[in-house]
């Protein structure tokens, strides 16, 4: 990856999609206000607010580092549809719809002269009984503080673990490497990298604890890379099913970018930096200054003075 003059922070415009609505102009002017050089065009950005942002854009209000899949929001969906289609489905029709969206985040990426796409890659899913049943049964019950005295709590994730992984590794890696291959050349000659998201419910792709074995399965596409988020793996951590610095650790060499926000210990993140328990000084050594982008992926319920902070606690980390 070519490295950056400087480091790459910028704010996902979903913490201020419902205050500006279809004005992407204004949308833009406000980060610029906060103190954000860069954005990125989250997944609630709509069609309406796509003229206001080019203008933005054009006349150097902000830059944009990276979009979100998909962006613009379809006009036939309702809100936000980053899972509108997935990339690991076997369905022949769903592929060519991710296909179809994706291509068109990737155009307005090439645009925007942005360097990643984040995208969402599906989730594992079954006729009956979500799989991880059984944990969400014991969380709702016991609730995050009360896990380690859950009898056989750690039995049922580490059953968990494993079946997911088989069933993972069997097909729907493949699927992902596939939709991603056939627009491979696009993201190529757009210079764009797929950031292939962490997500934070468990049977959501890729698995946080088999990444190396997702990664494997796409190999030969050398665009795909991983977009950590840092709220969503310590989500992960906090039912024991991996830490977020063992993820880290395992992509230290295929990370290009990063969604940045807190997590309390109950499990609610995209909240302030520093309201939470993310050891972001641990996590700081994997954070490349010349070659990652860091996007603060905040709750647009956050203080506009909170958000203020924690681009000025990332500043202070880079």
């Amino acid at each position: 990856m070519e490295d950056y003059q400087k480091p790459v922070i910028s704010l996902s415009t979903s913490y201020l999609q419902s205050k500006f609505a279809g004005d992407g102009y204004a949308m833009l002017q406000e980060a610029a206000e906060m103190g954000f050089e860069y954005v990125e065009l989250g997944h609630s950005t709509t069609t309406a607010a796509m003229q206001g942002i080019e203008r933005a854009v054009k006349e150097g209000v902000v830059k944009v580092s990276s979009l979100h899949n998909f962006c613009p929001v379809p006009p036939f969906a309702k809100g936000a549809a980053p899972n509108l289609f997935s990339p690991a489905t076997k369905n022949a029709l769903e592929s060519r719809q991710w296909q179809r969206h994706t291509k068109n985040t990737l155009e307005f990426a090439r645009e925007f002269g942005a360097r990643a796409v984040v995208c969402h890659c599906g989730e594992l899913s079954y006729f009956f009984r979500r799989p991880d049943s059984k944990i969400a049964a014991v969380l709702e019950e016991k609730g995050y503080e009360g896990l380690d005295e859950a009898e056989n709590y750690l039995k049922l994730v580490d059953k968990f673990k494993k079946k997911a992984a088989k069933r993972a590794e069997k097909r729907d890696y493949k699927n992902i490497a596939k939709n991603i291959s056939a627009l491979h050349e696009t993201a190529a000659e757009a210079g764009v990298f797929f950031g292939l998201e962490n997500r934070e419910a468990y049977p959501e792709l890729p698995l946080d604890w088999n990444i190396t074995a997702f990664f494997e399965a796409l190999r030969e596409l050398p665009r795909a890379k991983f977009w950590h988020d840092v709220g969503h793996s310590k989500r992960k951590e906090l039912v024991r099913m991996c830490t977020q610095l063992e993820l880290a650790e395992s992509t230290a060499d295929i990370v290009c970018g990063w969604h940045l926000h807190d997590c309390s210990e109950s499990g609610k993140d995209h909240i302030a930096i520093g309201k939470g328990c993310v050891d972001f000084k641990a996590l700081s050594k994997f954070f490349d200054a010349k070659k990652h982008i860091f996007t603060l992926e905040l709750n647009r319920a956050v203080e506009r003075s909170d958000a203020v902070d924690s681009l000025k606690r990332v500043q202070d980390i880079l």
